[in-house]
């Protein structure tokens, strides 16, 4: 629920809430169709470009019973951008209530996620699908077009608004299929025997853990956080505790792009207050993953060692990369160790430059290895991995140098940080699970 009008608060702004912004910037309002043309514009002419269309490539395996044409999903994938555009936006203008950003720079940090890094929200945007705006030659464009909206944006007090206010948006912008249209959806039984000890029948209560393992657009979320958080200030909790309490007991994913980002959003802004001065880093718990099957033991490279491998696919034909259980049970450190390795491909890239290309892989390889097998004091993570999960985290890297050596881009992070969510919420105990949702959760 909102915190209400705060000294941020601008006088004379419309609060946002989700019918009025459904309104201003929905598919009938002039804002869309001024957007929409440029960016599919921009789209057309770098589409080719091999890093643009590997993430219009992968975000196409997310999308399941949809027109899938070229034409019908390009226009689904620029409608579904431009929602991410505005949701950046709104995330920004939330945290941050000074004038709205028109600087390239500035709406590139926003694109990026960096400007988020900065306030400590680290997974608020990651190297997603959306970031194909980045691509050197429509980046300037991008931005512009950035800046149209967030001067749009600027007529509205995002801090007194209603968490949930991009809901509308989504429910007119979403994809609908069989799988979606559904009256309910069953949470599969493996995760529900896994996670379940109640089902949802009422708001839950200051110490009570909650899953949405189909968050849609995070409607439920945002209304469990808005009440865990009142219940827990109103007691006179610490809003520190309060606030990691939370991020550990109220968690969701979906298996499609937009809702991942639209359920982001709306959990950043029911924080409210708890993320708008000094705080702990925040990791948002939701993720892009899909829960209809578990994911897959690699029996072979977990056989006879002190701990299970897990497979997960990359939406390319014939890669898999393989995360040990002591890494894809820690959402932490998944975000930690995939976080880091940035610097190792630029690294190796780099290398590349002076030296023999296997020479390069294997030189930035042993600095990754030490980096595993080391004591890292100071972070999230101190311990050092098993020698082990070690090696299996360093084959992995492997695959991701050869896969950024051909192509510069950092999307597979995105993919490997989300994948193990079914894994670490079925190992846990949630209070309240829900079992059926709607199509528009």
């Amino acid at each position: 629920m909102p915190d209400g009008p705060s000294a941020h608060s601008h006088a004379g702004k419309e609060v946002p809430n989700a019918r009025n912004m459904a309104s201003a910037f929905g598919p009938d309002s002039p804002a869309f169709h001024q957007a929409y043309p440029e960016l599919l514009a921009l789209f057309q002419h770098v589409k080719d470009v091999p890093e643009v269309s590997l993430r219009f490539r992968l975000w196409g395996g997310y999308q399941l019973g949809v027109d899938r044409s070229p034409e019908g999903e390009e226009a689904l994938f620029i409608r579904e951008t431009y929602v991410a555009l505005l949701a950046r936006l709104v995330a920004r203008m939330f945290l941050d209530a000074s004038p709205a950003p028109r600087d390239v720079t500035e709406l590139t940090k926003i694109l990026d996620g960096e400007f988020f890094q900065g306030q400590n929200i680290t997974n608020f945007v990651e190297d997603d699908f959306f970031t194909w705006l980045l691509c050197p030659p429509v980046v300037n464009q991008g931005a512009a077009l950035m800046a149209t909206l967030a001067g749009s944006l600027s007529h509205y007090d995002f801090v007194s608004g209603t968490p949930d206010l991009l809901t509308g948006l989504y429910d007119e912008f979403a994809t609908r299929s069989p799988e979606t249209d559904a009256d309910g959806i069953l949470v599969p039984v493996w995760l529900a025997e896994s996670a379940m000890s109640n089902y949802i029948g009422s708001p839950p209560g200051p110490d009570q853990s909650v899953l949405d393992p189909h968050c849609g657009s995070g409607q439920f979320l945002v209304a469990a956080i808005g009440s865990i958080k009142q219940a827990r200030l109103e007691r006179g909790d610490d809003a520190f505790d309060t606030l990691l309490l939370i991020l550990d007991q109220s968690q969701g994913m979906d298996s499609r792009p937009l809702a991942v980002t639209i359920a982001r959003t709306g959990y950043l802004l029911a924080l409210g207050g708890l993320v708008q001065s000094f705080h702990p880093p925040v990791l948002l718990p939701v993720y892009l993953s899909g829960v209809t099957t578990p994911p897959v033991r690699d029996l072979e490279q977990g056989r006879g060692n002190s701990e299970p491998v897990y497979e997960f696919g990359s939406g390319e034909p014939g890669e898999v990369f393989h995360i040990p259980e002591s890494v894809a049970l820690n959402p932490v450190m998944l975000d930690w160790l995939f976080g880091r390795l940035p610097n190792y491909l630029r690294g190796a890239r780099l290398r590349t430059r002076g030296q023999d290309t296997e020479d390069a892989i294997q030189a930035v390889l042993a600095a990754f290895h030490n980096y595993l097998a080391a004591p890292k004091p100071r972070t999230p993570i101190p311990d050092p991995l098993s020698r082990f999960a070690a090696e299996v985290m360093l084959k992995t890297a492997e695959s991701l140098i050869r896969l950024y050596l051909k192509q510069p881009t950092n999307v597979w992070l995105h993919i490997l940080k989300n994948a193990p969510a079914p894994l670490h919420m079925a190992q846990r105990k949630f209070d309240l699970v829900v079992d059926r949702f709607s199509a528009n959760s």
